[in-house]
């Protein structure tokens, strides 16, 4: 493969959190434009950051505010949630780990990167599943192929850490402060086509307005 840099290649850039209600949303657009744009444009994750590094649990004000984002992505896009996850108690809504378990997935099968973020997205919204425990992602990696001490050893690495902050930092230098957000990368222009859920139309005329100049 050849190598090239970022600002060679028109790129899809897609800003999201897997524990992000409305990223889970917004998956089944996500893969139509993804799959429509093949070949012509390069595509780049980059995970935003939600609620890194949270320590207080959820009280009931927060459970209940957060219920009511499920109930509006559920009743506009049709995704399937298992709202038992507010009988949790005590549950540190801490995003990080989630997305660091994405991160560690690019860096041992690239391929495999947004396949991993979709993965923990349905356990934690559709099986209610507590991703925020390393060895839970790490059973979700194994599902895509990759061994869990190998998939636990990266995952806990400086490295990672250091790597899943960086994400963070794109994110807030793109200025995405809603998520999911898409851009158009294009040369050193960056377009924004979306701040928050889009439908699929919506999202695609904007596109193709921004490649105009392209």
């Amino acid at each position: 493969m050849e190598k090239y840099d970022l600002l060679d290649v028109p790129h899809l850039i897609y800003v999201m959190d897997t524990m992000c209600s409305w990223c889970y949303g917004f998956a089944p657009v996500l893969h139509q434009l993804k799959k429509e744009q093949e070949g012509k444009l390069n595509f780049k994750l980059v995970l935003g950051g939600l609620r890194p590094g949270t320590t207080e649990p959820m009280d009931d004000q927060m459970k209940a505010a957060v219920q009511q984002h499920w109930q509006e992505v559920a009743k506009a896009t049709g995704q399937a949630f298992d709202f038992s996850f507010f009988e949790r108690e005590s549950f540190v809504y801490d995003t990080e780990p989630a997305c660091r378990a994405v991160i560690t997935m690019r860096y041992l099968q690239a391929e495999k990167e947004l396949e991993m973020a979709e993965e923990v997205q349905r356990a934690f919204y559709a099986r209610n599943n507590d991703v925020t425990k390393p060895e839970v992602l790490a059973e979700i990696a194994l599902g895509l192929g990759i061994a869990e001490d190998i998939f636990l050893e990266k995952f806990h690495s400086d490295e990672m850490k250091e790597k899943t902050k960086q994400d963070f930092l794109i994110a807030r230098h793109l200025q995405a402060n809603a998520f999911p957000s898409v851009y158009l990368l294009n040369g050193h222009n960056v377009s924004l086509l979306s701040r928050g859920y889009r439908l699929y139309d919506a999202l695609n005329a904007k596109l193709q307005e921004a490649l105009k100049g392209v």
